[in-house]
Protein backbone atom coordinates (compact mmCIF):
# COMPACT_ATOMS: atom_id res chain seq x y z
CA UNK A 1 0.00 0.00 0.00
CA UNK A 2 1.52 3.49 -0.90
CA UNK A 3 2.00 5.71 2.66
CA UNK A 4 -0.86 8.11 1.33
CA UNK A 5 -4.39 6.61 0.88
CA UNK A 6 -4.59 4.61 3.44
CA UNK A 7 -8.03 2.87 3.78
CA UNK A 8 -9.12 2.05 7.47
CA UNK A 9 -11.51 -0.62 8.40
CA UNK A 10 -11.01 -3.17 5.75
CA UNK A 11 -11.14 -6.84 6.30
CA UNK A 12 -8.59 -9.27 5.63
CA UNK A 13 -9.96 -10.53 2.54
CA UNK A 14 -9.90 -6.96 1.33
CA UNK A 15 -6.64 -6.16 2.45
CA UNK A 16 -5.35 -9.52 0.46
CA UNK A 17 -7.53 -8.41 -2.88
CA UNK A 18 -6.38 -5.01 -2.73
CA UNK A 19 -2.68 -6.02 -2.24
CA UNK A 20 -2.81 -8.54 -4.87
CA UNK A 21 -3.77 -6.07 -7.59
CA UNK A 22 -1.25 -3.58 -6.75
CA UNK A 23 1.10 -6.29 -6.84
CA UNK A 24 -0.08 -7.28 -10.26
CA UNK A 25 0.10 -3.73 -11.40
CA UNK A 26 3.58 -2.99 -10.56
CA UNK A 27 4.84 -6.30 -11.58
CA UNK A 28 2.82 -6.76 -15.24
CA UNK A 29 0.87 -2.90 -16.09
CA UNK A 30 3.46 -0.42 -15.08
CA UNK A 31 6.47 -2.11 -16.80
CA UNK A 32 4.27 -2.83 -20.03
CA UNK A 33 1.79 0.72 -20.10
CA UNK A 34 4.35 3.07 -22.05
CA UNK A 35 4.76 1.05 -25.36
CA UNK A 36 0.76 -0.37 -25.37
CA UNK A 37 -0.50 3.22 -24.63
CA UNK A 38 2.30 5.11 -27.38
CA UNK A 39 1.11 2.13 -29.44
CA UNK A 40 -2.22 2.37 -28.74
CA UNK A 41 -2.10 -1.36 -28.52
CA UNK A 42 -5.25 -3.10 -26.48
CA UNK A 43 -3.76 -5.05 -23.43
CA UNK A 44 -5.07 -8.52 -24.31
CA UNK A 45 -2.29 -10.45 -22.45
CA UNK A 46 -3.21 -8.01 -19.11
CA UNK A 47 -6.89 -8.70 -20.05
CA UNK A 48 -6.71 -12.43 -19.57
CA UNK A 49 -4.44 -12.26 -16.40
CA UNK A 50 -7.53 -9.97 -14.92
CA UNK A 51 -10.10 -12.96 -16.03
CA UNK A 52 -7.69 -15.48 -14.40
CA UNK A 53 -7.51 -13.32 -10.96
CA UNK A 54 -11.37 -13.23 -10.76
CA UNK A 55 -11.82 -9.26 -11.30
CA UNK A 56 -14.43 -8.97 -13.99
CA UNK A 57 -16.77 -11.25 -11.13
CA UNK A 58 -15.29 -9.10 -8.48
CA UNK A 59 -18.94 -8.19 -7.23
CA UNK A 60 -20.77 -10.66 -8.87
CA UNK A 61 -22.66 -12.53 -5.96
CA UNK A 62 -21.36 -15.93 -5.45
CA UNK A 63 -24.47 -17.56 -6.56
CA UNK A 64 -23.74 -16.50 -10.20
CA UNK A 65 -19.86 -17.53 -9.80
CA UNK A 66 -18.51 -14.29 -9.01
CA UNK A 67 -16.57 -13.13 -6.02
CA UNK A 68 -19.29 -11.29 -4.49
CA UNK A 69 -17.10 -8.43 -2.85
CA UNK A 70 -18.64 -4.90 -2.22
CA UNK A 71 -18.31 -1.85 -4.52
CA UNK A 72 -15.31 -0.20 -2.02
CA UNK A 73 -13.44 -3.66 -2.50
CA UNK A 74 -14.22 -2.57 -6.27
CA UNK A 75 -12.65 0.80 -6.29
CA UNK A 76 -9.42 0.18 -4.45
CA UNK A 77 -8.57 -2.26 -7.09
CA UNK A 78 -9.81 0.44 -9.80
CA UNK A 79 -7.43 2.88 -7.99
CA UNK A 80 -4.51 0.37 -8.15
CA UNK A 81 -4.99 -0.67 -11.62
CA UNK A 82 -5.85 3.03 -12.57
CA UNK A 83 -2.31 3.98 -11.18
CA UNK A 84 -0.17 1.44 -12.81
CA UNK A 85 -2.83 1.96 -16.65
CA UNK A 86 -5.66 3.86 -16.50
CA UNK A 87 -6.54 2.40 -19.84
CA UNK A 88 -6.96 -1.35 -17.99
CA UNK A 89 -9.32 -0.25 -15.52
CA UNK A 90 -11.72 0.87 -18.56
CA UNK A 91 -11.26 -2.35 -19.57
CA UNK A 92 -13.42 -3.26 -16.50
CA UNK A 93 -15.26 -0.33 -15.62
CA UNK A 94 -18.21 -0.19 -18.35
CA UNK A 95 -18.25 -4.40 -17.64
CA UNK A 96 -18.84 -3.75 -14.13
CA UNK A 97 -21.37 -1.10 -14.80
CA UNK A 98 -23.63 -3.29 -16.82
CA UNK A 99 -23.21 -6.18 -14.05
CA UNK A 100 -24.77 -3.82 -11.33
CA UNK A 101 -27.20 -3.07 -13.64
CA UNK A 102 -28.14 -6.52 -14.67
CA UNK A 103 -27.75 -7.66 -10.86
CA UNK A 104 -29.94 -5.19 -9.24
CA UNK A 105 -32.76 -4.65 -12.32
CA UNK A 106 -32.78 -7.97 -14.45
CA UNK A 107 -35.02 -10.48 -14.45
CA UNK A 108 -33.76 -13.73 -12.56
CA UNK A 109 -33.42 -15.33 -16.28
CA UNK A 110 -31.36 -12.17 -17.72
CA UNK A 111 -29.23 -12.63 -14.32
CA UNK A 112 -29.04 -16.45 -14.77
CA UNK A 113 -28.38 -16.22 -18.69
CA UNK A 114 -25.67 -13.40 -18.31
CA UNK A 115 -24.12 -12.81 -15.09
CA UNK A 116 -22.02 -16.27 -14.67
CA UNK A 117 -21.10 -16.02 -18.25
CA UNK A 118 -19.59 -12.08 -16.86
CA UNK A 119 -18.25 -13.29 -13.90
CA UNK A 120 -15.48 -15.23 -16.07
CA UNK A 121 -15.00 -12.83 -18.43
CA UNK A 122 -16.89 -14.80 -21.51
CA UNK A 123 -19.22 -11.88 -21.47
CA UNK A 124 -17.80 -8.39 -21.55
CA UNK A 125 -19.90 -5.46 -20.83
CA UNK A 126 -20.08 -1.79 -22.59
CA UNK A 127 -22.94 0.39 -21.95
CA UNK A 128 -24.45 3.23 -24.28
CA UNK A 129 -26.78 6.45 -23.63
CA UNK A 130 -24.70 9.52 -25.13
CA UNK A 131 -25.53 10.36 -28.86
CA UNK A 132 -23.61 12.32 -31.62
CA UNK A 133 -24.70 16.02 -30.41
CA UNK A 134 -26.61 15.01 -26.82
CA UNK A 135 -24.04 16.06 -24.60
CA UNK A 136 -25.74 15.33 -21.09
CA UNK A 137 -29.66 15.63 -22.17
CA UNK A 138 -30.35 12.29 -22.20
CA UNK A 139 -34.14 12.71 -22.14
CA UNK A 140 -33.32 14.27 -25.46
CA UNK A 141 -32.00 11.06 -27.06
CA UNK A 142 -33.05 10.36 -30.53
CA UNK A 143 -32.06 6.71 -31.28
CA UNK A 144 -35.87 4.61 -31.49
CA UNK A 145 -37.20 1.26 -30.64
CA UNK A 146 -40.34 1.10 -32.13
CA UNK A 147 -42.83 -2.06 -31.32
CA UNK A 148 -43.69 -4.85 -33.60
CA UNK A 149 -46.83 -6.65 -33.70
CA UNK A 150 -45.17 -10.33 -32.29
CA UNK A 151 -43.81 -7.73 -29.31
CA UNK A 152 -40.12 -7.23 -30.63
CA UNK A 153 -39.13 -3.75 -30.89
CA UNK A 154 -37.00 -2.57 -34.16
CA UNK A 155 -34.34 0.09 -33.46
CA UNK A 156 -32.86 2.92 -35.22
CA UNK A 157 -29.95 5.32 -34.48
CA UNK A 158 -26.67 6.23 -33.77
CA UNK A 159 -25.12 5.90 -30.01
CA UNK A 160 -21.53 7.35 -29.61
CA UNK A 161 -18.64 7.52 -27.37
CA UNK A 162 -18.94 3.40 -26.08
CA UNK A 163 -15.51 2.66 -23.80
CA UNK A 164 -15.03 -1.13 -25.51
CA UNK A 165 -17.71 -1.03 -27.88
CA UNK A 166 -15.36 -3.43 -30.48
CA UNK A 167 -14.04 -5.56 -27.96
CA UNK A 168 -17.25 -5.93 -25.41
CA UNK A 169 -20.04 -8.60 -26.39
CA UNK A 170 -22.89 -7.54 -24.06
CA UNK A 171 -24.03 -3.82 -24.58
CA UNK A 172 -26.44 -2.18 -22.72
CA UNK A 173 -27.99 0.30 -24.62
CA UNK A 174 -30.77 3.49 -24.15
CA UNK A 175 -32.91 4.32 -26.34
CA UNK A 176 -36.38 6.26 -26.64
CA UNK A 177 -39.49 4.09 -26.94
CA UNK A 178 -42.94 5.80 -27.43
CA UNK A 179 -44.55 4.97 -24.83
CA UNK A 180 -46.79 8.01 -24.15
CA UNK A 181 -45.47 9.00 -20.79
CA UNK A 182 -45.63 12.98 -19.89
CA UNK A 183 -42.02 13.02 -18.99
CA UNK A 184 -39.59 11.95 -21.41
CA UNK A 185 -37.72 10.32 -18.86
CA UNK A 186 -40.05 7.87 -18.98
CA UNK A 187 -40.10 6.78 -22.05
CA UNK A 188 -36.60 5.60 -22.29
CA UNK A 189 -36.11 1.53 -21.98
CA UNK A 190 -32.18 0.20 -21.82
CA UNK A 191 -31.60 -3.09 -24.16
CA UNK A 192 -29.09 -6.14 -23.69
CA UNK A 193 -27.21 -6.44 -27.11
CA UNK A 194 -25.17 -9.69 -27.08
CA UNK A 195 -22.78 -9.64 -30.11
CA UNK A 196 -19.78 -10.35 -31.30
CA UNK A 197 -16.35 -8.87 -30.57
CA UNK A 198 -14.64 -6.86 -33.53
CA UNK A 199 -15.87 -3.88 -35.91
CA UNK A 200 -18.08 -3.57 -38.50
CA UNK A 201 -21.70 -4.74 -39.12
CA UNK A 202 -21.61 -7.44 -35.98
CA UNK A 203 -24.95 -8.53 -36.10
CA UNK A 204 -27.96 -7.66 -38.69
CA UNK A 205 -28.66 -4.06 -38.23
CA UNK A 206 -25.48 -3.67 -35.83
CA UNK A 207 -22.69 -1.58 -36.62
CA UNK A 208 -19.44 -0.56 -35.04
CA UNK A 209 -17.85 2.15 -37.16
CA UNK A 210 -14.37 1.70 -35.86
CA UNK A 211 -12.06 3.12 -33.13
CA UNK A 212 -12.32 6.36 -32.44
CA UNK A 213 -8.58 8.74 -32.07
CA UNK A 214 -8.28 10.03 -29.01
CA UNK A 215 -5.41 12.42 -27.24
CA UNK A 216 -5.68 9.75 -24.32
CA UNK A 217 -7.16 6.35 -23.16
CA UNK A 218 -5.25 4.69 -25.74
CA UNK A 219 -5.36 1.09 -26.09
CA UNK A 220 -8.59 0.52 -25.45
CA UNK A 221 -11.07 1.38 -28.31
CA UNK A 222 -14.08 4.04 -27.87
CA UNK A 223 -16.37 3.56 -30.78
CA UNK A 224 -19.94 4.52 -31.87
CA UNK A 225 -22.84 2.34 -32.44
CA UNK A 226 -25.01 2.63 -35.52
CA UNK A 227 -28.72 0.72 -35.54
CA UNK A 228 -30.10 0.17 -38.52
CA UNK A 229 -33.34 -1.83 -38.35
CA UNK A 230 -32.21 -4.17 -35.31
CA UNK A 231 -34.26 -6.37 -34.21
CA UNK A 232 -34.60 -6.68 -30.74
CA UNK A 233 -36.42 -9.45 -28.52
CA UNK A 234 -38.50 -8.03 -26.27
CA UNK A 235 -37.04 -10.00 -23.30
CA UNK A 236 -33.54 -8.60 -24.29
CA UNK A 237 -35.54 -5.19 -22.12
CA UNK A 238 -33.51 -4.88 -19.14
CA UNK A 239 -35.91 -5.91 -16.11
CA UNK A 240 -38.63 -6.88 -19.14
CA UNK A 241 -40.26 -3.63 -19.15
CA UNK A 242 -39.76 -0.93 -21.24
CA UNK A 243 -39.89 2.86 -19.75
CA UNK A 244 -37.42 2.38 -16.92
CA UNK A 245 -34.75 2.18 -18.63
CA UNK A 246 -32.96 6.56 -17.44
CA UNK A 247 -33.49 4.56 -13.59
CA UNK A 248 -31.57 1.81 -14.07
CA UNK A 249 -28.72 3.88 -16.17
CA UNK A 250 -28.83 6.56 -13.65
CA UNK A 251 -28.36 3.91 -11.20
CA UNK A 252 -25.26 2.37 -13.57
CA UNK A 253 -23.68 5.92 -13.80
CA UNK A 254 -24.11 6.56 -10.05
CA UNK A 255 -21.27 3.89 -9.16
CA UNK A 256 -19.92 4.61 -12.69
CA UNK A 257 -18.57 8.12 -10.38
CA UNK A 258 -17.22 5.65 -7.93
CA UNK A 259 -15.22 4.31 -10.39
CA UNK A 260 -13.87 7.56 -12.10
CA UNK A 261 -13.36 8.86 -8.86
CA UNK A 262 -10.99 5.63 -8.14
CA UNK A 263 -9.21 5.99 -11.08
CA UNK A 264 -8.80 10.04 -10.71
CA UNK A 265 -6.95 8.66 -7.25
CA UNK A 266 -5.19 6.18 -9.01
CA UNK A 267 -3.72 8.47 -11.60
CA UNK A 268 -3.07 11.36 -9.50
CA UNK A 269 -1.01 9.07 -6.89
CA UNK A 270 1.13 8.12 -9.65
CA UNK A 271 1.85 11.21 -10.46
CA UNK A 272 3.03 12.20 -6.87
CA UNK A 273 5.04 9.04 -6.57
CA UNK A 274 7.05 10.37 -9.60
CA UNK A 275 7.02 13.74 -9.15
CA UNK A 276 8.38 13.12 -5.50
CA UNK A 277 11.08 10.65 -6.67
CA UNK A 278 12.32 12.88 -9.44
CA UNK A 279 12.72 15.94 -6.85
CA UNK A 280 14.56 13.55 -4.95
CA UNK A 281 16.93 12.62 -7.65
CA UNK A 282 17.34 15.59 -9.80
CA UNK A 283 19.77 18.09 -8.13
CA UNK A 284 20.14 22.07 -8.73
CA UNK A 285 22.80 24.31 -6.77
CA UNK A 286 24.65 21.76 -5.59
CA UNK A 287 20.92 19.97 -3.61
CA UNK A 288 18.13 17.75 -4.37
CA UNK A 289 14.79 19.82 -5.81
CA UNK A 290 12.94 18.20 -3.21
CA UNK A 291 14.76 20.14 -0.53
CA UNK A 292 14.06 23.60 -2.39
CA UNK A 293 11.01 25.57 -0.81
CA UNK A 294 8.89 26.22 -4.07
CA UNK A 295 9.24 22.08 -4.79
CA UNK A 296 8.32 21.05 -1.00
CA UNK A 297 5.09 23.11 -0.75
CA UNK A 298 4.53 21.74 -4.05
CA UNK A 299 4.69 18.41 -2.95
CA UNK A 300 3.07 19.28 0.42
CA UNK A 301 -0.44 20.29 -2.08
CA UNK A 302 0.20 16.92 -4.45
CA UNK A 303 -0.16 14.77 -1.30
CA UNK A 304 -2.83 16.24 0.72
CA UNK A 305 -4.95 16.60 -2.53
CA UNK A 306 -3.95 12.61 -2.96
CA UNK A 307 -5.27 11.81 0.20
CA UNK A 308 -8.46 14.12 0.31
CA UNK A 309 -9.94 12.69 -2.79
CA UNK A 310 -9.15 9.02 -1.88
CA UNK A 311 -10.62 9.57 1.47
CA UNK A 312 -13.90 11.58 -0.50
CA UNK A 313 -13.68 8.28 -2.91
CA UNK A 314 -14.03 5.61 0.05
CA UNK A 315 -17.07 7.26 1.76
CA UNK A 316 -19.13 7.52 -1.06
CA UNK A 317 -18.60 3.70 -1.83
CA UNK A 318 -19.18 3.09 1.60
CA UNK A 319 -22.74 4.94 1.42
CA UNK A 320 -23.44 2.74 -1.50
CA UNK A 321 -22.43 -0.34 0.06
CA UNK A 322 -24.85 0.96 3.29
CA UNK A 323 -28.00 1.21 0.83
CA UNK A 324 -27.78 4.89 1.74
CA UNK A 325 -28.31 7.41 -1.14
CA UNK A 326 -24.95 8.03 -2.12
CA UNK A 327 -25.60 10.46 -5.42
CA UNK A 328 -24.19 13.44 -3.61
CA UNK A 329 -21.21 11.61 -2.64
CA UNK A 330 -20.93 10.21 -5.47
CA UNK A 331 -20.68 13.83 -7.48
CA UNK A 332 -18.53 15.22 -4.74
CA UNK A 333 -16.06 12.68 -4.78
CA UNK A 334 -16.14 12.48 -9.00
CA UNK A 335 -15.60 15.75 -8.71
CA UNK A 336 -12.88 16.33 -6.56
CA UNK A 337 -10.96 13.35 -7.19
CA UNK A 338 -10.53 14.59 -11.24
CA UNK A 339 -9.96 18.13 -10.46
CA UNK A 340 -7.67 17.60 -7.64
CA UNK A 341 -5.82 14.81 -10.56
CA UNK A 342 -5.77 17.03 -13.30
CA UNK A 343 -3.74 19.50 -10.80
CA UNK A 344 -1.61 17.12 -8.97
CA UNK A 345 -0.52 15.52 -12.67
CA UNK A 346 0.14 19.52 -13.84
CA UNK A 347 1.99 19.78 -10.81
CA UNK A 348 4.17 16.62 -11.01
CA UNK A 349 4.50 17.58 -14.80
CA UNK A 350 6.16 21.20 -13.51
CA UNK A 351 8.52 18.91 -11.11
CA UNK A 352 10.16 17.11 -13.83
CA UNK A 353 10.58 20.52 -16.13
CA UNK A 354 11.16 19.75 -19.84
CA UNK A 355 11.45 15.93 -19.14
CA UNK A 356 8.07 16.24 -18.03
CA UNK A 357 7.27 16.71 -22.16
CA UNK A 358 9.28 13.97 -22.94
CA UNK A 359 7.39 10.78 -24.17
CA UNK A 360 10.36 8.53 -22.78
CA UNK A 361 8.66 10.15 -19.26
CA UNK A 362 6.04 8.20 -17.71
CA UNK A 363 4.24 11.78 -16.78
CA UNK A 364 3.99 12.55 -20.13
CA UNK A 365 0.82 9.73 -20.61
CA UNK A 366 -0.35 11.01 -17.10
CA UNK A 367 -0.73 14.56 -18.60
CA UNK A 368 -2.97 12.91 -21.17
CA UNK A 369 -4.89 10.68 -19.75
CA UNK A 370 -6.22 13.35 -16.65
CA UNK A 371 -8.01 14.96 -18.82
CA UNK A 372 -10.82 12.55 -19.30
CA UNK A 373 -11.39 12.52 -15.64
CA UNK A 374 -12.93 15.85 -16.17
CA UNK A 375 -15.57 14.52 -18.52
CA UNK A 376 -16.27 11.09 -18.08
CA UNK A 377 -19.78 9.96 -16.57
CA UNK A 378 -20.34 13.72 -16.59
CA UNK A 379 -18.52 16.73 -16.34
CA UNK A 380 -18.12 18.48 -13.02
CA UNK A 381 -20.38 21.32 -14.22
CA UNK A 382 -22.71 18.51 -14.32
CA UNK A 383 -21.18 17.04 -11.14
CA UNK A 384 -21.96 20.94 -9.15
CA UNK A 385 -25.85 20.48 -10.57
CA UNK A 386 -26.40 16.86 -8.73
CA UNK A 387 -24.40 18.24 -5.96
CA UNK A 388 -26.31 21.50 -4.89
CA UNK A 389 -29.59 20.21 -5.98
CA UNK A 390 -29.31 17.55 -3.51
CA UNK A 391 -27.70 19.98 -0.88
CA UNK A 392 -30.39 22.72 -1.37
CA UNK A 393 -33.17 19.36 -1.03
CA UNK A 394 -31.63 18.39 2.35
CA UNK A 395 -31.72 21.87 3.75
CA UNK A 396 -34.85 22.83 2.32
Amino acid sequence: MTRLAQTMGLTDTQIDIVTTVRDFADRVIIPAAQELEHTDTYPTEIVEQLKEMGLFGITIPEEYDGLGESLLTYALCVEEIARGWMSVSGVINTHFIVAHMIRHHGTPEQKAKYLPRMATGELRGAFSMSEPGLGSDVAAIRTRAVRQDDGDYVVDGQKMWLTNGGSSTLVAVLVKTDLGAARAHDNLTAFLVEKPAGFGEVLPGVTIPGKIDKMGYKGIDTTEMVFTGYRAPADTILGGEPGRGFRQMMDGVEVGRVNVAARACGIAQRAFELGVAYAKQRETFGSPIAEHQAIAFRIAEMATKVEAAHQMMVNAARLKDSGERNDVAAGMAKYLASEYCSQVTEASFRIHGGYGYSKEYEIERLMREAPFLLIGEGTSDIQKQIISRGVLRSYS
